[in-house]
């Protein structure tokens, strides 16, 4: 994925997530997060090919790439409610809860017989949706994805998830986590993971992907589904991609898998833009 290609591929719109590995704790998340926004901000969001999206007034430029800075993990966050509204300030506009570890709000998909979201995570949450900062909940363990459905006052997503009834990955969405999401006004974005896609190579394909957005239009419906797509953060692709570019066979696929021209048209983008509108307000 680069600008190059998205332009070449009519891409309106993407999400560039700054991520930085939480491993090495957070006060080295913080001071990287910080050096990579500030490096999103003076080497991609001032290109004139792109319009950076911090509210829902930014979505009318048509011309040019929308873009909308994340950060995949809140490692950086610590015990300190201020570095939320800080990176607010610098333009962030959705934060990953967690990664697959545990942090000060929660724990991850990965972690063994994990807990939900701390105290300080239901602060934390609060303080987002103050603030108009979408909440992710891809990465966050089953106990803390309920909390956040308990505890958020607007809708949620889960940017970058696949079916958990096509393919029993721990980062896919179970059948009742979809219908909440749904139920509450938040969106899905499948990913494109061959992992998260089938278990064997050999079923890791566009195809497949369409399988699991089938399921999750019948669970939890049109309108909670988007691309999240996750070029950006995995190493192997599913079979017949290989770069952004082979993205718009999908239209073709979701036509010939029995979907209607306006509901592939919700599917890629306007769902997503209608939910921007809304929640960027």
């Amino acid at each position: 994925m680069d600008l190059h290609r998205l332009l070449a591929t009519n891409y309106i719109f993407q999400c560039f997530a700054v991520f930085f590995d939480p491993g090495l704790g957070p006060e080295a998340a913080l001071r990287h997060t910080l050096r990579l926004i500030n490096l999103a901000r003076e080497k991609i969001l001032t290109l004139p090919q792109v319009h950076w999206v911090k509210q829902a007034a930014d979505l009318g430029a048509r011309d040019k790439l929308l873009v909308l800075l994340s950060v995949e993990g809140a490692d950086f966050i610590a015990s300190d409610l201020f570095l939320i509204e800080l990176v607010h300030q610098m333009g962030v506009r959705m934060i990953t809860l967690t990664w697959n570890g545990r942090n000060s709000l929660g724990d991850g998909v990965m972690v063994e017989g994990g807990g939900g979201l701390t105290g300080f995570g239901l602060q934390a949450v609060k303080a987002m949706q103050d603030l108009n900062i979408i909440i992710d909940v891809s990465h966050l363990g089953e106990r803390g994805f309920w909390d956040v459905a308990a505890a958020a006052e607007k809708p949620f997503v889960a940017s970058h998830s696949n079916a958990w009834a096509l393919c029993q990955h721990p980062r896919n969405l179970k059948d009742r986590q979809i219908r909440e999401i749904s139920s509450l006004g938040g969106l899905i974005g499948v990913n494109l993971c061959p992992a998260f896609i089938a278990p064997s190579r050999e079923n890791q394909t566009l195809d497949a992907l369409v399988r699991h957005i089938s399921h999750i239009a019948a669970v939890g419906g049109i309108d909670c589904l988007c691309l999240g797509s996750d070029l950006d953060g995995i190493t192997v692709l599913p079979s017949g991609i290989e770069d952004v570019r082979d993205m718009s066979k999908l239209p073709g696929l979701l036509e010939a898998a029995g979907f209607s021209a306006k509901e592939i048209q919700a599917i890629c983008a306007g769902n997503l833009i209608r939910f921007l509108r809304n929640y960027l307000e």
